[in-house]
């Protein structure tokens, strides 16, 4: 099946719009990027399909190295998963990553996401390392799991030499 799909800056509009990709707490980290990205600290995009229903969300982060871009926040409808939605999204978050100077881009992956994982090795990513990370979950528990971070270089945007 192909999708036609436009990748663009999430609007505070659209949180209403996203109850599919999670909870309160989700719309909220959302939320708190979306801030962020007014002052050029993180970009986050969503997909949509031509009638305008979101499908995707990504985010990448630039606070924490003048390198590297994080991407996080990705999710994709779904009912959606596997027709190229979430190569779209990662593509656009390492595009506004080379935009901000940074030469590579990292993703960290739950173990428990074999699929994601996946598509991030074919994508050109990596493995570097692993890291514990921590959400807010409903009821105000605290979600605790282990990640694998991948990495990959970015290509340099400047014309070649010669």
């Amino acid at each position: 099946m192909k999708l036609r799909l436009t990748i663009r800056d999430l609007e505070p509009t659209d949180l209403g719009d996203l109850d599919w990709s999670g909870g309160a707490e989700h719309i909220r980290a959302v939320a708190d990027a979306l801030q962020a990205s007014y002052t050029g600290e993180v970009a986050v995009v969503v997909a949509s399909l031509a009638n305008e229903r979101l499908v995707g969300l990504g985010a990448v982060d630039f606070r924490d190295s003048p390198e590297v871009g994080r991407i996080w926040l990705l999710s994709v409808h779904h009912t959606l998963h596997s027709l190229g939605i979430g190569s779209k999204l990662v593509r656009a978050l390492e595009r506004r990553t080379v935009e901000q100077g940074r030469t590579r881009a990292r993703i960290a992956v739950e173990h428990d996401n074999p699929q994601a994982r996946a598509l991030y090795l074919r994508l050109g990513y990596q493995e570097v390392g692993s890291v514990v990370e921590t959400w807010p979950v409903a009821g105000g528990r605290t979600y605790v799991t282990v990640s694998t971070v991948l990495e990959r270089r970015l290509p340099d945007p400047r014309p070649a030499r010669g």
